[in-house]
């Protein structure tokens, strides 16, 4: 329950709810955090909390990731999302690092611009969304405020990392880079 709490406090600052303040949130997730009941404010907040609620309970919840080679095994099950031609491809790294390489056909929308309207606007509702970035993290986060909106969105577990032959990624420590590596499927540039 405290999960959920955080989760909707975050959603709730991400969204800029006006009609609470972060007391009121606050009171509402420490009262239920102790297992008390108290009536869901009505409004905003309620439908984020029931949103997020729905995203996180429903299967697979908020373990919505998919292995790249999952996506490349060639086993197709047309009941699943299981290859990646299944997927709306969405590359949310900066722009300099998907033009080094993304997944082929992935589109670029950066993190920081992603829930604006004009670019939520680019994305399907009736196609599950594969959210990619360099190690799965960024993507993570992207996929539950995109989850909370209605998408139906994945992350590529272990992003570029997972996809690439071999990469110089910081794992444990901004200053320490660690060799990983990935499956080396194919990739495309920038022009």
């Amino acid at each position: 329950m405290k999960c959920k709490g955080l989760l909707l406090v975050v959603m709730l600052s991400l969204f800029a709810v006006p009609a609470f303040s972060a007391g009121e949130v606050g009171e509402y997730v420490s009262v239920a955090a102790k297992g008390l009941s108290k009536k869901m404010p009505p409004g905003q907040f309620a439908h984020v909390a029931q949103a997020a609620d729905q995203f996180l309970s429903t299967a697979p919840g908020g373990n919505r990731t998919i292995y790249a080679e999952m996506l490349m095994d060639g086993i197709d099950d047309p009941e699943l999302a299981d290859e990646l031609g299944d997927y709306f491809l969405l590359d949310i790294r900066p722009a300099t690092d998907f033009c080094k390489g993304t997944v082929p056909g992935a589109i670029n929308i950066p993190m920081p611009d992603l829930a604006k309207a004009e670019n939520l606007a680019k994305l399907p509702k009736d196609k599950p969304i594969l959210v990619i970035c360099n190690t799965g993290h960024t993507a993570s986060i992207s996929n539950a405020v995109l989850g909370v909106l209605g998408y139906d969105a994945w992350t590529l577990r272990f992003g570029m990392t997972s996809w690439n032959g071999l990469s110089k990624t910081k794992i444990w420590s901004p200053k320490i880079s660690q060799d990983l590596f990935g499956a080396g499927y194919p990739t495309q540039t920038c022009q």
